[in-house]
């Protein structure tokens, strides 16, 4: 076991080292991983602290965790409800408005409207400490909060105003579960793209280059949309004079976040252009033989192809799958849907089962290819349909529906995980098809040649390619013809004859052609 871990480490050494493009493309990888996950760090960071912030206005107002909003609008045309179900598909509407652009809404008498260039300064210094207390009325019904901060005055928000702030909430909280999903993409990422140069892969190339490509894209959308269109929401909604609330709560929130964003943006774009640029240099490296090692005929190298993309296509749906099961448990639990949901045990079962049975559907995709077998792939192909149909009943549920409507990111990683595992599966159909071809006595041959230390990845016919000669998988020498002797007999030890079909006439060899050292001698000239 461990002189084959120490062949596999030292094959993959050895595939890191080839060249100085594969060493580049390695160090570019870590580095890249650990900057762009500590920018994800730090917006993790800001999300936190400002919705930790929201949390507690909105828990001390005793707003039922029940209570959800719904915007709807455009700008200077806002307006938002407070729900205690899901908008859509009720006999009778669960919402009420809390908020609309250009009208006061207002019913409580005790609220108080604060001025938003004056109360920025006052609660810029709410980092440095602050306590918030439940404000009552005579029967005991929360009015609202009153916020008091150690550096300057206190402050009251409205019971309408914390109901606003429920929305902040959602949004912040969704940020925060994104900001945690790229950080462990970015570790991910890193995975892929060891392999895919240690491997020789080029379908993992692909698969890390799309990565990156995916997140450059996200995070200019970030940069030039998203941020903005936030900043602009919550300041026509809690800060703009002659709100409800009238109070700039997330004074530093925007300004910290975009420039985070905007680094972010740089570091993906930068990486996106690195990683084009080593791979395409990696890749004129790899050439025409990307999957081909030594010996492998073209109907192998073929079906070899198909393997590495089924390898491929389940690393990256390992990730994917997770992330969309994880954030869908997330909701579930920890947001108004859990009181909402009628059916979460149907929904948890689902959630169990997707993780526990992913990590060994992907075992049986990965050997089931690996070793032909009929009856892992049976079960990988079996698991697989289990996957899509479970989690295609559940857009039955309107909750889950509501949910993938409202949280995009949530439904991006639910689109994706249903393409990967509808890819996955075609694939290893595909490789099912070309069982018994020679793949995994081809493999099995790699098997034991590591078991020897012997690494592949130095094997390259590049002079053959260069010279613009076809490469063979094995090349074959005839000995040279020497001159035979004239007599039909010879003698032997013992005085015996040996008859002239007894004759051992070399034949050819496989293996590079033997060298001699002394000249060509004409028989009878001594």
């Amino acid at each position: 076991m461990f002189s084959k871990l120490s062949a596999v480490i030292k094959s993959a050494y050895a595939a890191i080292t080839l060249n100085r493009v594969t060493v580049a493309f390695f160090v570019f990888s870590l580095v890249h991983c650990f900057s762009q996950g500590i920018i994800q760090s730090l917006l993790y960071a800001v999300d936190t602290e400002f919705v930790g912030v929201v949390n507690e206005i909105v828990h001390a107002s005793r707003i039922p965790l029940k209570n959800m909003t719904y915007l709807e609008g455009s700008s200077n045309h806002w307006t938002l409800r407070m729900c205690t179900n899901i908008p859509h598909g009720q006999a009778q509407d669960p919402c009420a408005v809390v908020f609309q652009s250009g009208v006061d809404v207002n019913d409580d008498p005790d609220a108080v409207e604060f001025d938003t260039i004056a109360s920025t300064s006052i609660l810029e210094g709410y980092t440095q400490g602050f306590s918030i207390s439940t404000s009552r009325d005579s029967t005991n019904q929360s009015t609202g909060v009153t916020i008091k901060l150690n550096a300057a005055p206190s402050v009251f928000l409205s019971h309408q105003c914390a109901q606003i702030l429920v929305y902040p909430q959602q949004v912040l909280q969704n940020s925060v579960r994104e900001d945690m999903t790229f950080i462990f993409f970015q570790f991910w990422l890193l995975g892929v793209s060891v392999f895919a140069v240690s491997r020789g892969s080029i379908p993992h190339m692909i698969t890390a280059l799309g990565s990156r490509f995916l997140i450059a894209a996200w995070s200019g959308y970030i940069v030039i949309y998203r941020t903005k269109n936030q900043a602009d929401i919550f300041r026509e909604i809690v800060s703009a004079p002659g709100t409800p609330c009238g109070v700039e709560l997330f004074p530093t929130y925007f300004t910290t976040r975009h420039a985070y964003n905007i680094a972010d943006a740089i570091l993906s774009f930068t990486a996106l252009f690195l990683a084009g640029l080593l791979s395409w240099n990696i890749l004129k490296v790899f050439k025409a033989q990307s999957f081909k090692r030594v010996g492998a005929p073209e109907h192998v190298i073929r079906i070899y192809k198909f393997f590495m993309a089924v390898q491929a296509v389940l690393q990256l749906e390992v990730f994917v799958l997770v992330v969309a099961t994880s954030l869908w448990a997330d909701v579930l639990s920890r947001t108004a849907i859990s009181l909402i949901s009628a059916h979460t045990p149907i929904y948890n079962a689902l959630v169990i089962a997707t993780t526990v049975l992913v990590i060994p559907w992907i075992a049986l995709g990965w050997y089931g290819v690996r070793r032909e077998r009929k009856g892992l792939m049976i079960s990988f192909l079996a698991v697989g349909f289990f996957f899509i149909s479970g989690w295609a009943i559940m857009f039955y549920s309107i909750v889950y529906r509501w949910s993938f409507l409202q949280w995009p990111y949530l439904g991006c990683f639910t689109v994706a995980s249903f393409i990967l595992i509808f890819a996955s599966m075609a694939l290893g159909t595909i490789c099912w098809r070309n069982f018994d071809k020679g793949l995994a006595e081809y493999l099995n041959a790699e098997d034991a040649l590591a078991d020897l230390n012997f690494t592949p990845e130095v094997f390259h016919n590049s002079d053959v390619e260069k010279s613009g000669e076809k490469s063979k998988d094995f090349y074959a020498y005839d000995e040279p013809d020497f001159p035979l002797a004239t007599f039909h007999s010879g003698m032997l030890s013992g005085g015996e004859t040996m008859r002239s079909d007894e004759l051992r006439i070399p034949t050819p060899v496989r293996g590079p052609p033997p060298s001699y050292e002394k000249p060509y001698i004409t028989p009878g000239r001594f």
